[in-house]
This record gives structure tokens, C-alpha cells and sequence, in this order.
């Protein structure tokens, strides 16, 4: 075992995010549940006028899936069903933002589930598997499929699809007939545990077979059970309960949680009914998730197809713009243009406009009609000090999201070489690599602030500056028809 701090967890959160790793699989247990407001066991046997778990057992064994389900419908949510905690806010958002993209749980309550909606994750973005219901044969390749990015997986059933397991004999079977197919699903990858003492033998022998680190994040001392494993890493405070650990990551990874006004209504019963979606005009739609910023920022190769640097999709315009420095225009030459989207799929695009009334331009690209990507709207505010912005790079050795902020709002005159000084430029806390020339800069509601055009690739002194949407978004909306 490995003593870490939270400091050291967040780290390599941020660098796996960053350098593109594989993010670590969550699993959550009870403990979860019991912070959000769901009642402990001893709530329980008093519901079933049980003295211990023993009794228990032998009570529920005698009741079929609908009986269980009335007895404990109410009991396995939180006494205000539409206020989803601080807790699960959090973990919903890291997934969004993807920090995270596979989540076990063995809890039946669907607070994980209303968190997603409340994250506004879309349908496509995130799949929902329930163990028992789900046929054991699909459970690889949809936990191994590129899309829907996150999945949640509910290892002993789920309250709503009135499929549970209660009894140690019925989770034992439940861990059984999926233990193969998880077993690949996960190799190598390693584990953050949260709200699980890992007690329960199949599931701590379904966290050891990945292979993988364990990161053990709670409260209390590390389990006997678990404190001799190599592989463990273990952070651990009074400080670490669940309802605390994934609000503080969100806040020092930059991960906004707070969810609509009228999701935290007092009851079902005072939220308003939502509006009738109004028409819109094509260009309206754009970027509300970061799968749809990723399908939104493209890289962009000459005729060898070859990725020189980072693009991306406006909504209105609807065009491709990227830094147009004047050796990055020579490297697209000779044509076609090529754009590479999610997936690796290449299209042929065209030059419509190159600037140079700034040494990075911009340059402004066709969008190939057959390039599904909802876009980035534009936002041409001067952004403020301290703003968090975030960026995606998708040409280079270090391709993905990277999180940081505004370090001088004050548009400066810095020396690029080989150059010289270059005016009206923006500096970033934030880290990039070759290749992240052109990649959007963006607030957190996904609007363009800017596009990176020169930094250093120091990870421990991330530098790095954008020319400001202020400058340039005005010569899109003139020109562009």
C-alpha cells in the first residue's frame, strides 16, 4: 500500500484527462447512498419490522420482485426525489466532463441517474445498464464501445426495473454471471473507490482482477482486508466522505456543478412545465456538452492527410476557423485541405477566407457538409481574470481536453519566435503541446473566447496564449455569408 494525498489524486486525474490516458473506473457503495439521504440497513430492518440482517434475509427471500418493489420504493430515495445532492452533482459533471466514463455501483436508488439528467448529459452521451436485465454477452462491448461515452453500470440491480438483489446468495449470483465479461471489459484499468469498504468478496476480487492501481479515497483507516495490496493507493481524511470528495474535485479541476434553479425546486410538484421547444434556424443548434465540444474541434492536414494542427467547427458561422500563421497556411499547401473528425473520418474542405491583419490570422475553412458536428458559438466578450476555460486539441502527440484559466486579461505584446513581438494576445494558466495551434479556447457554456497560438509545453508551468475572439469575430460575421 501506497499513502497518497487528495493533491496527488487530482493530479493525475488532470494528467489522464490531458495526456489522454484511460480515466479510472468509479465504483460507489453504500456509503454513497447513506450521505446523499437514503436510510442506513438499521432504517431498513425497522421498515421490515426485522431485529438484524439475519431476519431480514429471510423476510425479503419470501416477497417477488413487485412486493419488494412497494416495500421499498420510498425507502430507496432520498425524502426529496427532485434534489440531487452536492455529491452526485459533482460526479455527474466529472463524468461530463470527462473525467470519468465507467461507473459501478451497487446501489439500487436511481441517484446516479437523475444526476446525469441533471448534468444534462444527452441520451446519446450516456448509457444506463442494469445488471439482471442487461443480457451478460452485451455488457464488453458496450463498457468497450466508444459511444455512448459514459456508462453506469448497477452491479446488483436497480429499484426501477424492480430487479434487486438482496440477499448474499442472490448478489453472489448476480456477480457471477457478469464476472467473465467484466473481467475484459476492464483489464488494466485501474480503480477509484468511493463509499465502499470493499467488504463484499466479489466485489473486491472484480476491483483486484483489473490489474490495475486501486485508489481508495474515504474517511476512515484502510480496511485490513485491502491494506496489504501493492497496488493500493489509498487517500484517506475526515474530510473524504462522499458528499465532499467529488465537490472538491470538481472545484480544483475547474468542473462547474451547480444545476438548474428548477432542478433544486422543493418538490416535482412546484417545477414549472417546460417550455415548447421553439423552432430554430440552422446554425442556432451548438455545443451544450463536451462530447459535442469534442465533435466540434477537428484537425487539419494538406492533401497527404497528414494532421498539422487544431480547428473548429462555429455554429454561426457555420465555418472552420484555426490560426492562420503564415507557416501553418504553407503547411496546407499543396491542396486539398483535409479536416479529420471524431473517429478519424476525413473530409475535403477549402480555404474561404485568410486574414493577415494579425500574424495568426485567422484562417477560415469550409465545412464539409458531410461533418456532423453541432459547432462552437462564438463569443466575442474580453474575458475576465481568473475566468476557467478549458481547450481541445486533436492534431499532435497529446490530443484531448485541457482545463485552466485566465491568467492577465489584459491583451499583452509577446516575443514569438521566429516572429518577434505579437500584439492584442491573451495569457493562459494552461497546458498544450504541438499540434494545439488553432485549438478553440472556451468558457464553461462551451462559448469561444479565442484560439491558442504559441505557449510553452512545460506541464509543470503550463503557459500559454490565445488570440481573443474580440479581435477576429467581427471579420467572420462581416465577410461570411
Amino acid at each position: 500500500m501506497a499513502m497518497r494525498t487528495f493533491r496527488e489524486l487530482l493530479r493525475d486525474l488532470d494528467n489522464r484527462r490531458r495526456l489522454g490516458d484511460l480515466a479510472p473506473v468509479v465504483l460507489l457503495g453504500a456509503g454513497a447512498s447513506v450521505e446523499s439521504g437514503i436510510e442506513a440497513m438499521d432504517g431498513l430492518f425497522k421498515l421490515a419490522n426485522c431485529a438484524n440482517f439475519t431476519e431480514f434475509v429471510d423476510y425479503i427471500e419470501t416477497r417477488n420482485a413487485s412486493e419488494r418493489y412497494r416495500l421499498l420504493a420510498d425507502f430507496l430515495q432520498t425524502r426529496d426525489p427532485a434534489v440531487v445532492t452536492p455529491g452526485y452533482q459533482a460526479l455527474a459533471s466529472l463524468c461530463a466532463a470527462k473525467f470519468f466514463d465507467i461507473v459501478l455501483t451497487t446501489n439500487l436508488d436511481p441517484l446516479m441517474d437523475d444526476a446525469l439528467a441533471a448534468a444534462q448529459l444527452w441520451r446519446r452521451d450516456y448509457l444506463l445498464m442494469v445488471n439482471g436485465v442487461l443480457r451478460p454477452d452485451r455488457l464488453e462491448p458496450l463498457l468497450r464501445s466508444q459511444r455512448p461515452r459514459v456508462k453506469v453500470l448497477k452491479l446488483h440491480g436497480d429499484l426501477f426495473h424492480r430487479f434487486m438483489a438482496w440477499t448474499p446468495q442472490e448478489m453472489d449470483t448476480y456477480l457471477s454471471d457478469i464476472a467473465m465479461p467484466l473481467q475484459y471489459a476492464l483489464r488494466g484499468r485501474d480503480v477509484l473507490v468511493v463509499g465502499h469498504s470493499l467488504r463484499d468478496d466479489r466485489i473486491r476480487e472484480l476491483v483486484l482482477e483489473t490489474g490495475g492501481a486501486v485508489w481508495y479515497v474515504g474517511p476512515g483507516a484502510v480496511p485490513d482486508r485491502i491494506a496489504g495490496l501493492e497496488r493500493l493507493r489509498a487517500v484517506v481524511g475526515p474530510e473524504l466522505t462522499f458528499e465532499s470528495v467529488f465537490p472538491m474535485m470538481a472545484d480544483a479541476l475547474g468542473v462547474s456543478y451547480e444545476i438548474p434553479a428548477a432542478t433544486r425546486a422543493e418538490s416535482r410538484a412546484e417545477m414549472p412545465l417546460a417550455p415548447e421547444p421553439a423552432q430554430r434556424a440552422i446554425g442556432e443548434d451548438h455545443a451544450a456538452t463536451v462530447d459535442d465540444f469534442l465533435n466540434s474541434v477537428v484537425s487539419i492536414a494538406a492533401g497527404d492527410g497528414v494532421p498539422r494542427m487544431t480547428g473548429f467547427v462555429l455554429s454561426n458561422p457555420r465555418v472552420i476557423v484555426t490560426d492562420g500563421w503564415d507557416l501553418n497556411v504553407r503547411a496546407l499547401q499543396p491542396g486539398p485541405i483535409t479536416i479529420v473528425g471524431t473517429g478519424g473520418r476525413q473530409f475535403k474542405s477549402r480555404v474561404l477566407q485568410h486574414h493577415t491583419v494579425h500574424p495568426f490570422g485567422p484562417l477560415v475553412l469550409e465545412v464539409p457538409a458531410e461533418l456532423a458536428a453541432a459547432g462552437l458559438h462564438l463569443n466575442p466578450q474580453a474575458p475576465e481574470t481568473a475566468m476557467v476555460v478549458q481547450t481541445a486539441v486533436a492534431a499532435g502527440d497529446r490530443v484531448g481536453i485541457s482545463s485552466g484559466a485566465v491568467t492577465n486579461a489584459a491583451e499583452q505584446s509577446i516575443p514569438i519566435d521566429p516572429i518577434g513581438p505579437v500584439a492584442h494576445l491573451i495569457e493562459l494558466k494552461l497546458a498544450i503541446a504541438p499540434g494545439s495551434s488553432g485549438a478553440p479556447v472556451t468558457d464553461a457554456a462551451f462559448g469561444t473566447r479565442g484560439f491558442i497560438v504559441a505557449g510553452s509545453t512545460d506541464p509543470d508551468r503550463p503557459v500559454s496564449y490565445m488570440y481573443p475572439a474580440s479581435r477576429w469575430a467581427d471579420l467572420l460575421r462581416d465577410e461570411i455569408p
